[in-house]
């Protein structure tokens, strides 16, 4: 199948809404020094706002809210929050993150690694076979990640120096032949010695859509690591109620 053909039938088979809550979803989480689990929940408008809240035991522990320019999280348990862009959390993975890159992984749909224009993007992809899966290869250039003025000098310089600026990275994107689902993202950046691996399964249907049941995440860095195994389940696409980003009194604002 061509490039152009694959990459239609993939736009044509993402999962398409305008509201989208998953209502049961369980995490476990390792970063190789600690292991937690935790249970959170997801309310999503469409290109607008992804709200993500986090719970242990019953008791919120957090909640996120992410719009195409900002980034809002309160933590319940240590009271305080933090207003900021996404040149944060962009620091945290060293590798540049921004709305639609979230939005994509939420709707299982290929995120681009730089700016470049979508014509110019596709001509990029090769076409393969793996596994039994459609591939679409590629080796591009990552969007320039932002210095951020709230990190701490001594920080924003050591990430400086170890950070290979405009280094090639391979992305693969397995592709069910069947649903023209994603079912695997990887992306190698060499240079910096990372490596992202994102595994989707367990597919079940919402609104006569196939949704991802399980997502697997992988993230490795030359001094980090992080995986991430997360069940969803309680799917709607009603119009949920508005949760408004309100901070209790007395919280303190964290600034980085």
């Amino acid at each position: 199948m061509s490039t152009n053909k694959l990459i239609r039938n993939v736009e044509n088979n993402v999962f398409d809404y305008k509201h989208l809550s998953i209502k049961r979803i369980t995490c476990q989480f390792d970063n190789g020094k600690s292991k937690t689990s935790f249970k959170a929940s997801i309310l999503a408008d469409k290109d607008k706002e992804i709200v993500v809240m986090l719970s242990k035991l019953n008791i919120p522990v957090g909640r996120v809210w992410l719009t195409p320019d900002s980034v809002k999280f309160i933590n319940y348990l240590e009271k305080n929050y933090f207003l900021d862009d996404y040149s944060y959390l962009s620091s945290i993975l060293d590798m540049d993150l921004d709305f639609e890159t979230v939005h994509a992984i939420v709707s299982n749909n290929i995120f681009s690694l730089n700016d470049e224009k979508r014509d110019k993007e596709i001509k990029d992809y090769e076409t393969k076979i793996d596994s039994g899966m459609y591939v679409l290869e590629s080796v591009k250039k990552m969007k320039a990640r932002k210095e951020n003025p709230k990190l701490n000098e001594r920080r924003q310089s050591r990430k400086a120096r170890k950070i290979v600026d405009n280094a090639p990275v391979k992305q693969s994107i397995y592709i069910d032949p069947e649903t023209f689902k994603l079912r695997k993202i990887r992306l190698v950046d060499a240079a910096n010695s990372r490596n992202l691996n994102i595994d989707f399964s367990d597919f079940v249907a919402v609104d006569k859509q196939l949704y991802p049941g399980e997502m697997l995440l992988n993230f490795k860095g030359p001094d980090s690591y992080m995986q991430l195994h997360i069940k969803f389940a309680g799917f709607s696409t009603e119009k949920e109620k508005d949760i408004r980003f309100k901070v209790p009194e007395k919280y303190t604002l964290i600034n980085h």
